[in-house]
């Protein structure tokens, strides 16, 4: 089982283009092992994370250029073991990194509750490494196989504007059955991406170009580079956010989200991050965080009508009652509250 599953990551690194399915198929079916530290291990002691798992430490890398965290998986024991030696990586005294294990499909379901998570990272050596983002975790922690089409977005800007000059490159690119021989739009100043990025593609209408599409991680880096000559931040951390949300990197919107509010534009963020919440399903972090929210910017009615819903979403219909009846004293004539006091109003 080990060997099929090894065998699947180096065949997806390299062919990133071809069917991801029995690779998934696999990942569903087999145990798999992240990297902990935490006390040394007894003699014959093992680890193993059960279905409802105390909190325990796991092994994230940031990216670096979006904020996010993507957390290594591995297919074999032996595999963590390398990885430390390949890191040089060295434990604090009384600590020691740990393989974890986790029985078929077990794993997936706990990385979600990782903070800035933004996906796992498939190890197998330092050279092959495989990408599976939030949403293809969404799938494999509820059963099911995700998509083998690239996940396609709609512009989430007013409009995109690239900086005259930028010298434009065109190629083809598989972007499903809707277009199965797409216009792909590169822009080599901006930056550079890899082919498995191919798999989350914006659409853009160019014009007399007509339709193409980009890679979301590329779009992200022109939004970057054009704000490099601007004056306007604000504008370009509102976009950054819009379009990491648009694109389902919550993990990296997240990220984002705590640092604008390190920044001192904490309310905005703290509503950004209250949607993150609720389209991420962690209701409770929603709730707590709407609660905060509502007490230290009551002016922000987003905090009565997220925090009303996830409570909602948790079961919890009296106290949810109460966030809406305090959110209709401020602001009588809200109709989303409203609506969700209608709601309440009935039986569950």
């Amino acid at each position: 089982m080990v060997e099929t599953l090894e065998y699947l990551i180096q065949h997806a690194a390299d062919f990133p283009k071809r069917s991801r399915a029995p690779l998934y198929h696999e990942l569903l079916r087999s145990e798999t092992f992240l990297l902990s530290l935490d006390a040394p291990l007894k003699e014959g002691q093992s680890t193993r994370v059960t279905r409802a798992p105390q909190s325990f430490s796991v092994w994230a890398d940031k990216d670096p250029e979006m904020g996010g965290v993507w957390v290594p998986v591995f297919a074999a024991r032996d595999t963590v073991a390398k990885f430390v030696a390949a890191k040089g990586l060295r434990a604090p005294k009384g600590k020691e990194y740990l393989w974890m294990g986790h029985e078929a499909g077990e794993v997936f379901g706990l990385l979600r509750g990782v903070r800035y998570f933004a996906g796992l990272r498939l190890y197998l050596d330092m050279e092959v490494q495989i990408d599976l983002g939030w949403s293809e975790v969404r799938s494999l922690s509820e059963g099911r196989l995700p998509s083998d089409e690239p996940e396609l977005f709609d512009l989430p800007l007013a409009k995109l504007v690239i900086p005259p000059g930028v010298r434009l490159a065109f190629g083809k690119v598989d972007a499903g059955p809707q277009d199965p021989k797409g216009k792909l739009l590169c822009l080599p100043e901006v930056g550079r991406f890899h082919a498995q990025d191919l798999r989350k593609l914006v659409k853009l209408e160019l014009g007399k170009e007509g339709t193409a599409w980009m890679a979301c991680r590329h779009f992200l880096q022109l939004l970057r580079f054009s704000a490099a000559g601007s004056t306007d931040s604000g504008k370009y951390l509102e976009d950054m956010l819009r379009a990491l949300v648009g694109f389902e990197m919550y993990g990296e919107a997240e990220a984002l989200c705590e640092w604008l509010a390190h920044k001192g534009n904490e309310a905005y963020a703290w509503v950004c991050q209250a949607a993150i919440y609720g389209k991420t399903g962690r209701l409770p972090e929603c709730a707590a965080l709407c609660r905060r929210g509502a007490a230290k910017y009551p002016e922000e009615k987003s905090f009565r009508i997220n925090g009303a819903r996830a409570l909602i979403g948790t079961g919890k219909r009296p106290e949810a009652k109460r966030v809406v009846d305090a959110g209709l004293l401020q602001f009588p004539a809200e109709p989303t509250l409203l609506k969700i006091k209608e709601e309440l109003s009935r039986p569950a």
